[in-house]
């Protein structure tokens, strides 16, 4: 017996030897590549992770935690940039040391060539990309994609990002033959059960379309089991629009029974007080029903909207009993200062001779760089100067005597351990005031400045909502060209 006890003894220390070895191994290969990357680069910033690898002309990520490292590692590259090397020179290191075609560098292309003419106007002079992030836009190849565990994450235009599993090729192709616009009924045909898509927006994080549980980067989730032997899809939002609030959406809603889509009879109760509802009947070979939109009669206000959905196909063995029935939560926000276009994050100009403009734009915003987990909360400000070339053309000016600075003045967050509508949030008393910062650049065309807000408190579960930001913009050359503005965005009402 005591032979039997000394040879599981040894057993359990070799293997708690091998995982040592494993992780210490780990660690040096982690070691190696952010100091190979560092040493290729001229940036003096370390990559604390593993470098990405490359799939198919895209980078890899083996899950969330790697991108978001390599994400934090490419934003302080971009802070550091000297007399010699702008931003675009730091993060283009890095891409070729990897071995990436960028859209940061396709974007930046096709803007030089154009600004080397000129525009009619500085109104005319547009960002690089609609994907504002330069750091985001060195991560995208040109076709705006990137792998993460299983899954190859889309960027297919400013509504939509779409997530496919890596082993189903030919559905990533036929979702690249629809094109920049097409509709979300489009994309969902491709995949009606939701399986291989998954559908979410960059506007609005509650926007999400598919059962399909994405939320773990390795793809190791599968498909929720169904409500009985149907499943429902789709998902119900606010689409707050200032001047006419109280717009609801019901949007990607499909019925499937075990994986097979049904064309379906869709009741929807709005219970909104006013008896006001609404039924369709999908045609013979329509799955997915069309986009919804109802008006609430009240703001500040959550309503429960109920879903009823029955098969009209010959799984429908129920009679007149629905095969669903589910009811949603949304609260409708009501018409205050975040109506203002500062708040809208709208870019503001001030002109500072005829010659001379000073443009800006501050942003917050809950973003997500894909449909996983871990949505960050951003501060962001923008700075640029406009000016007139010797040809007469308006061009956004680059020299080495331009300094560009983004000042973070005051501010206001709140922040709570739950989910739930804005206004839970807005209302609590565990207020955090953003701390001054003040950033500046030369050899430059444009001054960012982005801060992801994490977690105030030392619950990992805690979400920051903006209550107010100010941010000053500053630019000065020594040719006698300066001026100042400040912007206001507010988040809570």
């Amino acid at each position: 017996m005591k032979l039997i006890f000394q040879k599981q003894y040894l057993i359990v220390l070799c293997s708690l030897f091998f995982l040592w070895s494993c992780e210490d191994e780990l660690q040096q290969t982690k070691k190696k590549d952010g100091e190979q990357l560092l040493k290729n680069t001229s940036s003096k910033v370390s990559l604390p992770c593993s470098s990405p690898g490359i799939y198919n002309g895209m980078l890899e990520f083996k899950d969330e935690n790697q991108f978001y490292c390599y994400y934090d590692y490419l934003t302080e590259v971009a802070a550091t940039p000297n007399d010699e090397m702008g931003e675009d020179d730091l993060l283009l290191e890095v891409e070729q040391f990897l071995g990436l075609n960028s859209l940061r560098a396709q974007a930046l292309a096709k803007f030089e060539q154009q600004n080397a003419i000129g525009w009619g106007s500085y109104q005319e002079i547009p960002e690089e990309h609609w994907i504002t992030s330069s750091v985001l836009r060195s991560i995208l190849n040109v076709k705006r994609e990137m792998k993460v565990g299983n899954y190859v994450v889309k960027y297919l235009n400013p509504e939509f990002i779409v997530t496919v599993k890596a082993d189903r090729a030919e559905i990533l192709k036929k979702v690249e033959a629809l094109g920049e616009n097409p509709s979300l009924e489009q994309i969902i045909e491709l995949d009606p059960v939701r399986e291989i898509i998954s559908v979410s927006s960059a506007k609005n994080l509650r926007r999400e379309f598919g059962t399909v549980d994405f939320a773990d980067g390795k793809g190791i989730r599968g498909t929720p089991v169904p409500l009985q032997i149907f499943r429902l899809g789709g998902t119900v939002y606010e689409n707050f629009i200032c001047g006419s609030p109280g717009k609801v959406r019901f949007e990607g809603f499909t019925l499937s029974r075990l994986s097979v889509p049904q064309q379906a009879r869709y009741r929807i109760e709005f219970n909104d007080g006013t008896n006001a509802a609404a039924e369709f009947m999908l045609l013979p070979g329509q799955y997915v029903l069309p986009m919804v939109e109802h008006t609430y009669p009240a703001t500040n206000t959550t309503y429960h909207p109920t879903i009823k959905v029955k098969s009209i196909s010959p799984y429908n063995s129920g009679g007149s009993s629905w095969n669903v029935v589910k009811t949603y939560s949304v609260f409708v926000r009501s018409m205050d200062q975040s109506c203002s276009s500062d708040a809208r994050g709208a870019l503001q100009d001030m002109v500072i001779n005829s010659s001379n403009v000073l443009r800006g734009k501050v942003d917050y915003y809950n973003w997500s760089a894909f449909p996983f987990i871990n949505p960050r909360s951003s501060l962001a400000g923008w700075t640029e100067l406009h000016h007139i070339d010797s040809n007469g053309n308006w061009n956004r000016r680059k020299d080495k005597k331009t300094t560009l600075c983004v000042k973070f003045l005051e501010g206001k967050l709140y922040q709570a351990n739950f989910s739930g509508a804005i206004n839970s949030f807005c209302n609590n008393d565990l207020a955090v005031y953003i701390p001054v910062e003040y950033e500046c650049k030369s050899n430059t065309n444009q001054k960012r400045m982005e801060k992801h807000m994490g977690m105030y408190n030392t619950n990992s579960y805690a979400t920051a909502i903006l209550s107010y930001l100010t941010v000053q913009h500053e630019v000065g050359t020594s040719d006698g060209v300066n001026g100042s503005f400040k912007q206001t965005i507010y988040g809570c009402p």
